[in-house]
Formats: structure tokens, C-alpha cells, sequence
């Protein structure tokens, strides 16, 4: 089954050894599921490219003054586009260095900061960027509360969910994936997206988080929504032997009591369409009642 595969934005490598000197990975390209092009920084300047594969392990490395092939060149020009687009927005060094403390220690000297780092993370969702915000955070963060984590946070509420799903599993931003169950009333394709990829990674406890946001946001009159998330539910209880999906039916059915004065049979008849789940939940309903 494997683990999540990591990102390596914002780590510190030594290529020779302990004693070398250390370079930095700024810009990650995943080019599939096993291997990744990175560029290693000498302060802002990108000095090695390198392609690793899902592990750190490199397959191939050299320095950009020695050597380019086809496939760095193409990768040092993605990069390149995306300084090209920054310089377009008003984010100084100072900013940066500001945007790593949280709200009550930062120097706020530029008033408009959050909404800077904001527009920028949204860019970055958008494109799917490797994000330099993110790298910065990875590599000098000291707080998960800093200003790139809140602007990120707010980002996610306001960006295209599916690419913010993409955009989260590619920066290893696992603990934002509940923030998501926010958006399922327009997209309730991702209580299956976000399901089967974690699940498939053994991981039920992000998945749990996820549906207990979700679950206070889908509409209980949307079958198909309401079926994915106990189904996605079922599938935790089944794998791991839980009790999830009783807790996200008794909370839909007390919200179906208080938004719509419906009886839990009706909504059932009603919604629920998938014959194997529902007999599943009459099962489950008639343990709770005795």
C-alpha cells in the first residue's frame, strides 16, 4: 500500500557528503507518480538540476554551469515563467521574511500583506505551481500559524477545490484536506477523490477528519452527495473495523430533523438510492433503537 509520497520543497540538501555545502529545493515538478524534477538553490540562484524519484533517491543530478539536457531546460524555463509572474506582484523580501511569524508577532509594515500572500497562493492553486510560500514556510517556518499558512487557509475557501486538492497532496499540505469538506455542496465529487486517494494510502484518520467537516455542509436532500459520504464512510468502517459511518448518519439525521422537520424513514426513502447502503443504515438504525 505504500506511504504519501513526500515533498521535498524547501529541504536542505548536501550533495557530497556531511561537510559539503547545502543547497536548497525551490522548485519540485512531480512529472509522475515515481519521480519528480527539482531545482537545488544557492540562495535565490538555481545551481542543480535533478530528477529524484519518490523516495529523495536521485536518479540524476549536475550542476546547470556544467551541463542541460532537454528536460532541465524545460524545467529551469517553467521556473523561470513563474519568477517572471511574481515580479508582477508586491511582495518584497522584507514581506517574506514578515510573512513567517504569525499574526501577533508580525511587523504588518505593509498593511496589505495577507492579501498579497492570498492572490498569490491563488495563482499557485491555479497553475499548480510549485509554491515558493510554501518552499519559504518548509524551509524557515518556526510556526504553522504564520501568515503563509492563514493566507493559504483563506486561499483554499476561495479557490477552485479540485485544483486545491491537487495543489495540497502535491506540498504535502495533508492537515488543510478538511477544509475542503467546506466545499462539497459544489463539488461532491471530492468526498470520493479525497477518499480513495488516502484510503488507498492506508490513511483513514485524514479521511475521518474530511467527512466530519463534510458532513455539516452537504445538503441532506443531495443523494448523490449524501451517498458518497456514508459510503465513504462505510469504507473506513470496513477496512479498519470503526464505527464512522453511525456517526455521520446520526449527525445527517439530526440535521434532517432540524432543517427540514422530516422523519428519518421518509429521508431515507427518499435520498437514499443505493439499495445496498441503504439496507446497510436500516441495519445500522435498527441496532441504535433496540
Amino acid at each position: 500500500m505504500g506511504t504519501l509520497p513526500p515533498s521535498f520543497l524547501g529541504k536542505n540538501v548536501n550533495l557530497d557528503g556531511q561537510n559539503s555545502r547545502s543547497y536548497v529545493v525551490k522548485y519540485e515538478e512531480h512529472i509522475s507518480k515515481k519521480k519528480s524534477n527539482i531545482l537545488l538553490f544557492d540562495h535565490e540562484t538555481p545551481v542543480i538540476f535533478a530528477v529524484i524519484d519518490r523516495t529523495g533517491r536521485f536518479l540524476d543530478s549536475f550542476y546547470l554551469s556544467n551541463k542541460t539536457t532537454q528536460e532541465a531546460a524545460k524545467t529551469l524555463e517553467n521556473y523561470k515563467e513563474i519568477v517572471e509572474r511574481k515580479k508582477l506582484h508586491t511582495v518584497t523580501q522584507d514581506d517574506l521574511r514578515d510573512a513567517l511569524r504569525p499574526m501577533e508577532e508580525a511587523r504588518m509594515k505593509n498593511e496589505n500583506i495577507l492579501k498579497h500572500l492570498t492572490d498569490e497562493h491563488l495563482e499557485d492553486i491555479k497553475h499548480l505551481w510549485p509554491s515558493r510560500l510554501i518552499a519559504i514556510q518548509n524551509a524557515d517556518g518556526k510556526s504553522d500559524q504564520s501568515l503563509i499558512m492563514s493566507a493559504l487557509s483563506e486561499a483554499i475557501k476561495l479557490a477552485n477545490p479540485i485544483k486545491s486538492f491537487q495543489f495540497i497532496i502535491n506540498h504535502r499540505l495533508d492537515t488543510f484536506i478538511p477544509k475542503l469538506g467546506e466545499r462539497v455542496a459544489t463539488h461532491p465529487d471530492l468526498i470520493e477523490d479525497i477518499t480513495s486517494y488516502y484510503l488507498s494510502y492506508n490513511e483513514s484518520a485524514i479521511v475521518e477528519d474530511f467527512l466530519n467537516v463534510a458532513v455539516k455542509h452537504v445538503p441532506v436532500s443531495d443523494h448523490n452527495a449524501v451517498e458518497q459520504l456514508l459510503n465513504s464512510a462505510k469504507k473506513i468502517d470496513n477496512l479498519f473495523y470503526t464505527g464512522v459511518m453511525r456517526h455521520i448518519l446520526s449527525r445527517l439525521i439530526r440535521r434532517v430533523k432540524e432543517e427540514t422537520g422530516g422523519t428519518p424513514k421518509d429521508w431515507l426513502n427518499e435520498t437514499i438510492h443505493d439499495r445496498q447502503l441503504k439496507r446497510t443504515i436500516i441495519s445500522d438504525l435498527k441496532k441504535k433503537t433496540g
